[in-house]
C-alpha cells in the first residue's frame, strides 16, 4: 500500500475514532455527574449525621441538667422536711420544758398560798388580843415647848412659869424658856411682862442665840411704848453681837425709819 492510498484511511479512522470519543465523553461526563452527586450527596448526607450527632449530644445534656435539677430539688425537699421536723422535735421539747416549769411555779404558788394562810390566820390571832396603848412620857420641858409650838400659847405659858418657879430648868433651856415667855407676853401686847423676861434673858445668857429674837422684840416693844432713844439702843446691839443674823436685817429697816 502506498502512501496515497493510506491516508484516506487514516482520515477515516481518524473520523470514526472522534465520533466514538464523543459518545465516550458524555458518558464520562454523565458518569462525572453522577459522582459528583453521589459526592455531594454523601458530603450532605455526612452533614446530616454531624447534625443529628450534635443534636443527640445537646438532647443528653439536655436530659442531664433535667435530671441533675431534678436530683438538686429532691434534696433541696428532704433538707427542708428535715429542717422541719428538727424544728418540731425542738419545739416539742421546749413545750415539755414550758410544762415542767408551769407544773414547779404552780407547785410553788400551793405552798406560797398555803404558807400564807398559815401566817395570816396567825395574824388573825394576834389581831384579836386587845391592844396595850403604851404612853410615851414627856418630860415637863418638852411638853411645855409642845404646847408653844402648837399655838397652846395660854396652856404653855402656866407650863413655862411652872419651869421656871420650881426651878426645872437650867442654862440654855432656861434661856429657851425665858425667850418663850417673852415671845407669848409680846403677843399678847403685855409690853412690860414682855421687857422683863427678854432682859432677864439678855443679862442671864448674854451670849445666848436665842438674844438675836429677843433683842428684835426688845426693840419692837419698846418702840410700841414710844421709847425710840431705848429701841435704838437696843437694836443697834442686836447689829453689833449679830451682824449677820436675819433679825438684823429687820433691824435696819427699823432704825431707818426712826
Amino acid at each position: 500500500m502506498n502512501f496515497k492510498t493510506s491516508i484516506p484511511l487514516i482520515i477515516l479512522l481518524i473520523v470514526f475514532s472522534s465520533c466514538k470519543t464523543q459518545e465516550e465523553i458524555q458518558r464520562e461526563q454523565l458518569v462525572d455527574n453522577m459522582s459528583l452527586q453521589m459526592i455531594q450527596g454523601q458530603k450532605g448526607q455526612a452533614e446530616m449525621t454531624v447534625k443529628f450527632q450534635s443534636m443527640e449530644e445537646q438532647i443528653t445534656l439536655l436530659r442531664g441538667e433535667l435530671e441533675q435539677k431534678g436530683y438538686n430539688q429532691e434534696q433541696k425537699r428532704q433538707n427542708e422536711f428535715k429542717g422541719i421536723e428538727d424544728r418540731v422535735l425542738l419545739l416539742e421539747e421546749s413545750q415539755k420544758d414550758v410544762t415542767e416549769k408551769m407544773t414547779a411555779v404552780q407547785k410553788q404558788l400551793e405552798e406560797n398560798k398555803s404558807f400564807l394562810e398559815k401566817v395570816l390566820k396567825a395574824l388573825k390571832g394576834k389581831s384579836s388580843r386587845p391592844k396595850t396603848k403604851k404612853v410615851k412620857y414627856q418630860s415637863p420641858y418638852w411638853a411645855a415647848m409642845e404646847s408653844y409650838k402648837a399655838g397652846k400659847y395660854k396652856v404653855a405659858k402656866n407650863q413655862l412659869l411652872g419651869l421656871l418657879n420650881k426651878k426645872k430648868v437650867k442654862g440654855n433651856k432656861k434661856a429657851r424658856v425665858l425667850h418663850n415667855l417673852g415671845m407669848i407676853e409680846y403677843m399678847n401686847k403685855k409690853n412690860d411682862d414682855a421687857l422683863v423676861y427678854f432682859s432677864k434673858l439678855f443679862t442671864e445668857f448674854s451670849k445666848s442665840g436665842y438674844n438675836k429674837n429677843g433683842l428684835l422684840h426688845m426693840g419692837k416693844t419698846f418702840k410700841r411704848l414710844g421709847r425710840k432713844d431705848d429701841a435704838k439702843q437696843t437694836l443697834e446691839e442686836l447689829l453689833k453681837r449679830f451682824p449677820k443674823a436675819k433679825q438684823s436685817k429687820e433691824a435696819k429697816k427699823l432704825l431707818k425709819k426712826m
